[in-house]
Parts: C-alpha cells; sequence; structure tokens
C-alpha cells in the first residue's frame, strides 16, 4: 500500500517536473503524520520554498476527505499538486489545466 502512495507521489511530481520550469527542482519526501501541537488542525502536507521540498502526510492524505474524492490516485495527486503550487505561488487549477 505505501509503494503505491510513493508510486503515485512519483509519478505526479516527475509530470510537475517536465512541464513547468519553475518546479525543476521540485523534491519531495512521504511521511506517515505531522507533527502536531495541541489544537493544530491535521495538515496533508507542507512546503519549504527555500529548499523546493514538498513533504507529503500519508495517513491524512489517505484517510481524510475520502467521500469527496473516491479514487485514491486522485487524492494523492491532489495533496502534490496543491502542495507544487504553494510552493511558486500558484494556484493549484494552474497546474491542472495549464494554458
Amino acid at each position: 500500500r505505501g509503494s503505491f502512495f510513493h508510486q503515485v507521489v512519483q509519478d505526479t511530481v516527475e509530470y510537475l517536473k517536465n512541464t513547468f520550469d519553475d518546479l525543476e527542482a521540485l523534491k519531495w519526501r512521504v511521511e506517515d503524520l505531522p507533527f502536531l501541537k495541541e489544537g493544530e488542525p491535521v495538515r496533508r502536507w507542507t512546503a519549504k520554498k527555500s529548499t523546493m521540498t514538498i513533504t507529503l502526510y500519508r495517513i491524512p492524505i489517505e484517510r481524510f476527505g475520502k467521500k469527496r474524492i473516491p479514487d485514491p490516485r486522485i487524492h494523492i495527486e491532489q495533496a502534490v499538486i496543491s502542495a507544487a503550487a504553494s510552493l511558486i505561488d500558484k494556484d493549484p487549477w494552474e497546474l491542472i489545466h495549464p494554458d
């Protein structure tokens, strides 16, 4: 199951790197859960602009919001695209449907 998650992330990142010059240096990693402080909402991903790195949190991505997006591949892709878009200050929609 974890290998499916990693494969979808890798495929999506490769698409983004090959399609958008701003994301050529994009790096990624997967962790099971984010560190949370009391009262903080659970994040599905984080993005660090200084290193062009996105971190995807597997369990929140896999477990939250399944009613809205039934296909697990699409749910994972959506998280990767949202995280990458935040690195380059774009709306995720711009990465899904480039001009």
